[in-house]
């Protein structure tokens, strides 16, 4: 199995000080402006993944809160727990 990737040309535009401030942060890294967007796109996406598995885990959450209500409160577990 290959680990050679597909590369996709995309143009972006920046303002001219988000250009240069890209530009010497890749100079001072010795890289190439296009790898330290690479890695900024990288921890965006990790960012978004954490994000989201937090909306999902907080869903679930909702859901369960919502059922264990139903189970403990109610007339029998009342009589139990007096």
């Amino acid at each position: 199995m290959s680990n050679v990737s597909t590369v996709v040309e995309k143009h972006i535009q920046l303002s001219a000080e988000r250009a240069d401030r890209l530009n010497r942060l890749a100079q001072l890294h010795q890289m190439a402006e296009d790898q330290i967007i690479e890695k900024a796109l990288d921890i965006l996406f990790a960012l978004t993944e954490l994000l989201d598995e937090g909306t999902e885990r907080r869903g679930w959450s909702f859901l369960s809160d919502a059922a264990l209500q139903r189970v403990w409160d109610n007339e029998a577990d009342a009589a139990y727990d007096n």
